[in-house]
């Protein structure tokens, strides 16, 4: 449809490669319109600044994720709990939830900084090594398939369709080879399910079996949030770390103080957070005739949540550009907020951290070839390189 009298018309996109390079003037833009309509995608709405975007995703009623969350759509069939609203959304997380507590993230350090290290250890004699796909690649997909209690070496064989379906947007070439891949993980994740049902363990795949039996879930849903859990634990977290050790390696006086001061670790994994949101937004369907901000918008209308602009909002942090160690409070909104805040929140963070310390330590003084960073064909979905070719001076893992 046309946006409606009272709302700008921009031509706001996503997946363009001009808004990989510079996504924050586009936002600044957006924000000081406060409402904008994308004739992109069908038609969408876009919400930018951090009040309205924090009141959209809290109000489940109003904006509604049962239909897709993604544009445009993946063709990869409902992800769960993210397509969801209550009361299913709270069925769906109550199940995940007990391997996804902050006790539970952080129990899992241990094997985040085995994997870590081991990771180092596979390149660290050869002072070269991509930084992506070498190390911030590897360790979240370890540390996923662990948490299911699927084999960690298989990360790599799982990885690479997810990573192609979230490059490729919908219209690129290599999309349906993509999307072919991902199912195929489906019906795998499907006869991981089979044959625990007939051998259970103490893992994820059975807990969720267990609540299938007592009639909770369906054997789909079951499959369904397997598959959600890969899906966000795998890339996300990789495109956070890519983002932070490029910072520090382009700060180094930030470098030397976050490898001088362990302690700041927390704190400025959740500013590499803030100021690069892997997920720089999620879409919602509008229920009922809204207005925001002199906008109307009628009821079935897409609305895009930016959780990159709100992040940069001037309004809502001091110096939202500058990137601040030691910024508290930081209610950043990258994990979102409300009911559909990420579920694995905690554990991106403890990766995010050990991965960082790890990497301080062992390849301190590592240099990116900024002329061999790479951006996939899309940041649509996933804000983060492909690409990120360093050197550096070997250091011992004791």
């Amino acid at each position: 449809m046309n946006a409606p009298p009272g709302c700008p018309v921009v031509r706001f996109d996503h997946h363009a490669a001009a808004f990989a390079r510079d996504p924050w003037s586009v936002y600044a833009d957006l924000r000081a319109a406060r409402v904008a309509y994308s004739e992109t995608y069908g038609g969408f709405y876009v919400l930018s600044r951090y009040s309205d975007v924090w009141d959209a995703a809290r109000d489940d009623e109003t904006f509604s994720s049962d239909r897709e969350v993604v544009l445009p759509a993946t063709g990869v069939g409902r992800l769960i709990p993210l397509n969801a609203d209550p009361p299913d959304l709270q069925r769906y997380r109550s199940a995940l939830f007990p391997y996804f507590t902050q006790r539970a993230a952080e129990a899992m350090a241990g094997d985040i900084r085995r994997f870590t290290a081991a990771t180092i250890d596979a390149f660290i004699e050869s002072g070269h090594c991509d930084l992506i796909c070498d190390l911030a690649a590897p360790v979240p997909a370890m540390t996923t398939l662990e948490l299911m209690g699927l084999a960690p070496e298989d990360w790599a064989v799982l990885a690479e369709p997810l990573h192609d379906l979230i490059a490729y947007p919908t219209e690129h070439p290599n999309h349906e080879s993509a999307r072919a891949g991902v199912w195929a993980i489906r019906e795998r994740f499907a006869a991981e399910a089979a044959a625990r049902a007939v051998a259970p363990r103490d893992d994820m795949v059975t807990h969720l079996l267990g609540l299938e039996a007592d009639g909770t879930l369906s054997r789909d849903e079951v499959v369904d949030l397997l598959m959600m859990v890969t899906i966000g634990g795998f890339d996300t977290t990789m495109a956070a770390i890519g983002s932070a050790l490029l910072y520090l390696e382009r700060h180094p006086d930030e470098r030397r103080r976050l490898a001088a001061e362990p302690a700041l670790l927390p704190a400025a994994v959740d500013e590499f957070l803030r100021f690069e949101a892997p997920v720089q937004g999620f879409a919602r369907t509008v229920t009922r005739d809204i207005e925001i901000g002199g906008c109307p918008i009628p009821a079935g209308e897409t609305v895009f949540l930016l959780w990159g602009s709100a992040n940069r909002d001037p309004e809502a942090f001091e110096r939202p550009d500058d990137v601040l160690l030691d910024r508290r409070p930081n209610r950043h909104l990258t994990f979102g907020v409300g009911g559909h805040r990420c579920l694995g929140a905690h554990l991106a963070r403890v990766e995010m951290r050990v991965v960082l310390d790890e990497a301080l330590r062992r390849l301190g003084d590592y240099t990116i070839d900024a002329e061999g960073v790479r951006w996939p064909a899309s940041v649509g979905i996933l804000y983060g390189r492909a690409h990120i070719p360093a050197t550096f001076t070997p250091a011992p893992a004791g």
